[in-house]
């Protein structure tokens, strides 16, 4: 074992020469690394890491904001029309389940569901949200959704400026399983 007697020489490169004669691949590439854990590379390489993972993070959720899809019901671009539900394309797994039509202030209109007009009096109370809502029941023009794509629409209009002002009806469909 090479025994080395300069002052100041660090422990770590001594034991790396005791396993290089001992065989322990130990030599040049060992006091290489023994020489970074001993700069602080490693060190600094785990304080840029973390903050890196972060940023990296951040980017993925700032790309789902983007091109992620998701539907809460809310209508895009639809003067009147607040929500629908179930929203469109939804997989509903209640046959029971309502359709609603979330209309907007001084707005008025009327529900279709599968080419069937609610009545009026079929739909629920209105709880001063001015949303027409109906679940399908026994005794109403339809007493239970199928087990397929139900498609409703909704034809809604200004209260002040009548029926003749609604403009086409807006259509959303749904499956029932």
């Amino acid at each position: 074992m090479a025994q080395r007697q300069r002052s100041g020489e660090s422990t770590s490169i001594r034991q790396n020469d005791h396993r290089a004669d001992q065989g322990h691949g130990g030599g040049a590439g060992s006091a290489l690394a023994a020489d970074i854990d001993h700069t602080g590379g490693v060190a600094v390489l785990r304080k840029l890491a973390f903050p890196a993972l972060i940023l990296l993070g951040l980017g993925f959720f700032a790309l789902a904001g983007v091109f992620g899809e998701t539907d809460d019901g809310t209508v895009q671009a639809e003067e009147g029309l607040e929500a629908v539900q179930p929203v469109n394309r939804a997989e509903a797994q209640a046959r029971q389940i309502a359709v609603m039509a979330d209309l907007a202030p001084g707005y008025v209109g009327v529900l279709n569901l599968n080419d069937v007009t609610i009545p009026a009096n079929q739909l629920e109370p209105d709880d001063g949200n001015n949303r027409l809502i109906f679940r399908p029941a026994a005794g109403k023009a339809i007493t239970t959704l199928q087990a397929r794509e139900n498609c409703a629409s909704v034809s809604y209009w200004r209260l002040d400026l009548g029926a003749s002002s609604a403009g086409p009806p807006y259509r959303w469909c749904f499956n029932v399983s």
